[in-house]
């Protein structure tokens, strides 16, 4: 499970995150501000979701928890776990639990009753409609309406998460499917004001060709038949891993990874671009030209590897440590080197409205490890691996302090968290 390759990191990039235990860059469900249960403060009524992956040489599984609160003995009881299967990508909204399973391309709902059992087990299949593997996202709209975003099939797809049946669904413009010779890769997702937002970038990773810009694609979240419309800022590096978030201040946010750093610091084509953060207006189809956070700068580091989004317009950010020379470790003849299990890496809280950052430091150092934001109630944890390959996860609160929450056994961690309505 932990520590991580490239191939596992790669796989994660190219549309494989959920069905790799979001690795390295997460999935459609995501975890995030202003998306339902997962980033909204939740009511004493509302039941806590943790689902954690336990991994043996014979399967990854993953295991759905419904609890109460945060048990006091940091440990889960997995004698009431559910058991949900390898690679799935999991996302609490409303009153259910939602499962994709990519091996067939469904969606399996859980309706967990006061008790926190499950009582209703239904599923809708997507495969009718030509969509396979792990690429596609589902983007949250409401409590009936959710959007199943497809660049293989070049589609989004309406479905009601209450009735379980598709709805409605539209074609992908051919011409944003590729640009150039390169195709599109479309990356997490977040609804806000009736618009639905994902992350676009187009890149070859057997050559590891890029279009260096960033880029957001967006669609009328209230429509049967949406049309996907890009807006590119060619200012920033790429967005590829990391989705659009809800700031919670009438913004929706664009962070420029750069693949998780490795376009900044160890691909051959190597990005000279800012890794920038850009907002825009649901609906205004264009940037906020007077908004431009430079992260490099912020942060004093070259790159970083992942970033989550905090309370009170912060962000919580993974960056290369600042007294490690790239040109130490970086090996002349290989990109290898970069997804190597060293510690080279560590956080900072940046503040979007002054440009500045402070260290969180109650979290050591650690290498590439867990780049889906984990975040419920409007609180963020960190997971950090120990040498037995579990995990053990951290309340980071944006005066940066880490306060330890869970520890979870050996070869198994936390892969999403988020609330239901009992």
């Amino acid at each position: 499970m932990r520590p991580m390759t490239q191939g596992r990191i790669f796989a994660g990039c190219l549309g494989l995150a959920g069905a790799l235990s979001t690795v390295a860059c997460g999935d459609a469900g995501t975890r995030l501000a202003g998306e339902g249960g997962a980033g909204a403060p939740g009511s004493d009524n509302d039941l806590l979701v943790v689902v954690t992956e336990r991994e043996s040489p014979e399967a990854a599984l993953q295991y759905l928890h419904v609890l109460e609160d945060w048990p006091e003995s940091a440990e889960l009881d997995y004698a009431d776990a559910v058991e949900l299967g390898e690679f799935v990508s999991v996302r609490a909204h409303e009153n259910a639990v939602f499962v994709y399973q990519t091996d067939d391309t469904t969606v399996r709902k859980l309706v967990v009753n006061p008790a926190g059992q499950v009582a209703v087990d239904e599923t809708i299949s997507f495969g009718a409609y030509g969509v396979t593997g792990f690429d596609a996202e589902i983007i949250w709209a409401s409590a009936d309406r959710a959007y199943l975003v497809d660049e293989t099939s070049g589609q989004v797809i309406l479905w009601d998460p209450i009735t379980m049946l598709i709805t409605g669904s539209s074609d992908i413009d051919t011409n944003s499917l590729t640009r150039g010779a390169l195709p599109i890769q479309l990356q997490q997702g977040v609804a806000v004001g009736g618009t639905g937002f994902t992350a676009a970038n187009w890149r070859n990773w057997d050559t590891l060709e890029y279009r260096d810009v960033a880029a957001i694609a967006s669609f009328d979240a209230t429509s049967t038949e949406p049309l996907l419309e890009i807006v590119e800022d060619d200012r920033c590096a790429p967005s590829v891993t990391l989705s659009p978030f809800d700031g919670g201040d009438g913004y929706v946010y664009l962070v420029s990874d750069a693949a998780l750093g490795f376009d900044a610091l160890a691909n051959p084509n190597r990005t000279e671009k800012p890794l920038c953060v850009l907002r825009m207006t649901p609906g205004s189809g264009e940037f906020d030209r007077e908004f431009f956070v430079d992260l490099r700068e912020a942060t004093g580091s070259p790159a970083f590897y992942t970033a989550h989004p905090m309370q009170g317009q912060k962000l919580l950010v993974n960056v290369w440590a600042s007294d490690v020379a790239v040109e130490d470790v970086a090996e002349p003849d290989s990109s290898d080197w970069y997804f190597d299990s060293q510690p080279y890496f560590e956080y900072r809280i940046v503040d979007l409205a002054l440009g500045t950052s402070i260290p969180v430091p109650d979290l050591p150092r650690a290498a590439v490890q867990f780049s889906t934001t984990l975040r419920v109630d409007g609180e963020n944890y960190v997971q950090l691996y120990r040498d037995d390959a579990g995990s053990d996860l951290h309340h980071v609160g944006t005066d940066g302090t880490a306060t330890p929450v869970l520890a979870n056994g050996s070869s198994t961690d936390v892969q999403y968290l988020g609330r239901i309505s009992r």
